[in-house]
């Protein structure tokens, strides 16, 4: 009866790079006797949770398994951090029981992806690693689901160092409302590239999603904009017919935005190419003219100078208004070598002294704008650094 009474749903989860669905995420639901289908309920305890769901799960398990064994698709299984442990204290000669019912259906187990699921659990960070550890040398894949939801994730995330980190829907609609929001998804692509794994947006539902998520470094897309979870595979030609236009769209769009901002960039140059860099030492600071400077282009909101070890020699001049600014000496003698831009400028300049330099855009929090930073180096070796918004772009 029981397992007649639990049913795998699959939703689709489509690749960027393949362009195709590759896997599908089974999620288990009770059928009622009307025929309706509800989530399975949890339980209080946490490692009754890992013994009572560890029995509906491997039957979820064994019906999702069948469905596809006749295909090459990967499976997406998902795990409390407790039922992880659970298979590592029921391991047998280095066996999982886990393995040992994917290798009864003829099924490679790289060919099914272990999803971490957000839950807490019972154990500590140190023995979940090593129970994800033993799963990994057996051959499955690692997910870590809903990074960036709770400060405990980020932590398995260091110890684990999945093979695909999944973004939760919350911190992604977020995203779209918060400018803040979008510097923690590009902090965690820089984590996912510096870790080697592939970033998994789900919760996907409509097309500003799917760009905000390819644009945030998604190789792997999910969600009902792609299709809802059914008993039965999709159609994948269908989803494909759907997703790989607006891929184009995105692109075409892209392209577009790059157009605008080498032309952004060319006319700023182009205008701080009239400017004398030409530096006067007043006692222990460096002056300039930045009238020169703020007069040539309103997106134009900061100046400064360092030396060529970081330490800042000029004051900080900052725009107040269309044709003013203030000069703020509170920053004299302090050292930005330590930001991640000043070594990038120092390279830049290294290739191409003769030339301004552009940074990477960057959210500024004071101005609550993006910005990018132009830097160029003087003949006595200071550093110009001048940083404009590109709010008209």
């Amino acid at each position: 009866m029981l397992v007649n009474q639990y049913v795998p749903l699959f939703q689709p989860i489509f690749s960027v790079e393949e362009q195709t669905v590759v896997a599908y995420e089974s999620l288990g639901r009770r059928r009622e006797e009307s025929g309706n289908l509800v989530s399975i309920p949890e339980f209080s305890d946490p490692h009754v949770t890992a013994l009572r769901m560890s029995s509906i799960d491997r039957q979820l398990l064994g019906h999702a398994l069948t469905r596809i064994q006749s295909t090459n698709d990967r499976l997406f299984v998902n795990m409390s951090p407790d039922q992880v442990i659970l298979e590592y204290e029921e391991s047998r000669s280095n066996s999982l029981p886990i393995s040992d019912l994917v290798n009864s259906y003829g099924i490679p187990l790289d060919r099914i992806v272990i999803e971490i699921t957000e839950k807490s659990g019972s154990y500590g960070t140190d023995v979940l690693a090593a129970g994800v550890e033993l799963l990994r040398e057996q051959g499955f894949g690692i997910a870590l689901d809903d990074v960036g939801s709770e400060s405990s994730n980020l932590e398995r995330l260091g110890a684990i160092k999945p093979d695909i980190i999944k973004i939760d829907l919350n911190l992604l609609k977020k995203s779209i409302e918060k400018r803040e929001f979008q510097s923690i998804l590009e902090y965690l692509k820089q984590i996912s590239l510096s870790i080697g794994s592939q970033l998994l947006f789900e919760g996907i539902e409509t097309e500003e999603e799917l760009y905000r998520a390819i644009s945030s470094g998604a190789s792997l897309l999910q969600g009902y904009f792609l299709g809802r979870p059914s008993e039965f595979n999709q159609d994948k030609q269908s989803i494909c017919d759907l997703v790989v236009p607006h891929l184009q769209l995105y692109h075409e769009q892209k392209r577009r935005e790059v157009a605008m901002e080498i032309e952004f960039e060319k006319n700023i140059k182009l205008q701080l190419d009239q400017l004398s860099l030409k530096t006067l030492i007043l006692e222990n600071r460096v002056i300039i003219d930045p009238h020169s400077f703020f007069k040539l282009d309103q997106k134009i909101q900061r100046v400064y100078i360092t030396d060529w070890s970081g330490t800042q020699v000029s004051p900080y001049y900052v725009r107040t208004n269309e044709f003013g600014f203030v000069e703020n000496l509170s920053m004299l003698q302090k050292n930005w070598s330590y930001m991640p831009f000043f070594y990038k400028h120092v390279k830049q300049v290294f290739r191409d002294a003769e030339n301004w330099q552009v940074s990477d855009p960057y959210w500024d929090k004071e101005l609550k704008k993006n910005v990018i930073v132009f830097s160029k180096v003087n003949e006595l070796g200071y550093s110009f650094f001048i940083d404009v918004v590109l709010d008209s772009l």
